[in-house]
């Protein structure tokens, strides 16, 4: 006497089990190799085991199983060297202001740090407020930062023409 399946998860398994004895040794590493059952007019099941090529943008270097990133940095190193990155910035930033002729500059905790390299990373501060004499400039600032070292600031905003900043003179 042969049962009759009652659950759709059952029927699954019964129909899937000869597609996964058999398709993992036809499965190339490039393609898909792919089963289809009918299960009714409107109804297949179908199982496709195989690469579709998805992964190839992962480089050699990253290993995930290490918990290592693109530049085989721990998540724990890489954390602290964003962190360093945007201190860093955020001095240069307020050291340079000062130069410009700035009185003071406010740098909000809303950055993005962006890892390059191993020891690359460009920060963009969004809400940045460079407080003059008479005036106050708000905008965002990016910098680039090498080997511990900023390299470039992109974004300062420059003094009115014709007035020679103050503190310079």
């Amino acid at each position: 006497m042969m049962q009759s399946i009652r659950t759709l998860g059952a029927a699954v398994v019964a129909l899937a089990a000869p597609a996964l004895l058999t398709l993992p040794a036809a499965a190339d590493t490039r393609s898909v190799a792919r089963f289809e059952t009918r299960i009714s007019d409107s109804t297949a099941l179908t199982l496709a085991i195989g690469s579709s090529g998805y992964d190839s943008h992962r480089r050699d270097s990253h290993d995930w199983r290490r918990g290592l990133n693109h530049w085989g940095q721990t998540e724990r190193e890489a954390r602290a060297l964003h962190r360093e990155a945007a201190r860093a910035c955020a001095r240069a930033v307020r050291y340079e202001a000062r130069q410009l002729g700035y009185r003071g500059v406010d740098i909000d905790n809303d950055h993005r740090t962006r890892q390059v390299s191993r020891q690359g990373f460009v920060v963009r501060f969004d809400d940045v407020e460079f407080e003059g004499r008479r005036r106050d400039v708000e905008t965002w600032v990016t910098c680039e930062v090498r080997q511990g070292r900023v390299t470039g600031i992109d974004g300062l905003p420059r003094p009115a023409k014709g007035k020679p900043p103050r503190g310079r003179w």
